[in-house]
């Protein structure tokens, strides 16, 4: 598995020019104190701060560098998630798989952006506590949650189909959906979305995702978003949380109107 975390971080560096040569820490759960391993059962998992919650078990490791990135891949929840398959294809895919996942947790940190330099260190201990919740905690996104695609907008879901498709110009066999499932989101299919998008990863494959934000989306995939959260809304009851979603989230909801402009 230390091999994984290794090829992993490889294929982070080889698309997204953006992480240069800084810190990037792809963390095993099992290498985790007791204390700090995620309490709900999940593929992978980003959040801001996540280096300085990790640091003193990766100082003891001796893979600190300084603040950057982090993510967790839990490889065996990964695989329990290719069980139905006969154990020969399991094998084949579990690595693009777990890519996929990787992929998926590095689009949240490209769709961040920086972190604060030095967080207040109630910051840091609110997500060690969000770290370690356990399942009688509602999930804030995903199947299940009341607001299925917060924090999967339009984009992050941008950057996760270049992530997509620079990985499988690296040779990875690697289905965009792979890197995120827009349906299981309550959003139009993956498929859907990057024809939207259209050839926009291979103008801008090299390119820093600092360009690719600061370039207008293609209008087809700005409408596809906006008739998806016109759909989604019109279907959805009015409630607190989803206000407060709707309130807090408004930068990451809204696509600014803009006419696009040649790369």
């Amino acid at each position: 598995m230390k091999r994984l975390c290794v090829e992993a971080e490889a294929l982070c560096r080889a698309v997204a020019p953006d992480l240069a040569g800084g810190p990037l820490y792809i963390v095993l759960p099992s290498d985790l104190p007791a204390e700090l391993r995620p309490r709900v059962a999940s593929d992978g998992c980003t959040m801001r701060h996540l280096d300085l919650i990790l640091r003193p078990m990766l100082e003891r490791a001796g893979r600190w560098r300084g603040r950057g990135p982090a993510m967790l891949i839990d490889a065996p929840t990964i695989a329990s998630g290719e069980r139905h398959r006969p154990r020969f294809v399991r094998r084949r895919v579990f690595g693009v798989s777990a890519f996929g996942i990787v992929l998926h947790e590095l689009a949240h940190v490209l769709d961040a952006g920086p972190g604060d330099a030095d967080p207040p260190a109630e910051l840091v201990a609110f997500g060690r506590a969000i770290l370690t919740a356990d399942e009688s905690v509602a999930p804030t996104n995903g199947p299940g949650a009341a607001v299925p695609w917060r924090w999967h907008e339009w984009r992050f879901i941008r950057t996760a189909l270049h992530l997509a498709h620079r990985a499988a110009a690296c040779g990875v066999a690697l289905w965009p959906s792979g890197v995120f499932d827009a349906s299981d989101y309550g959003l139009s299919p993956t498929r859907a979305y990057m024809r939207a998008l259209g050839d926009e990863p291979d103008r801008f494959a090299g390119r820093d995702f600092a360009t690719i934000f600061a370039t207008p989306v293609p209008p087809a995939f700005a409408g596809l978003w906006r008739a998806d959260m016109r759909r989604w809304l019109s279907q959805s009851e009015p409630t607190d949380e989803l206000s407060q979603a709707l309130a807090t989230g408004e930068r990451r909801i809204l696509i600014p109107s803009m006419e696009r402009t040649p790369c």
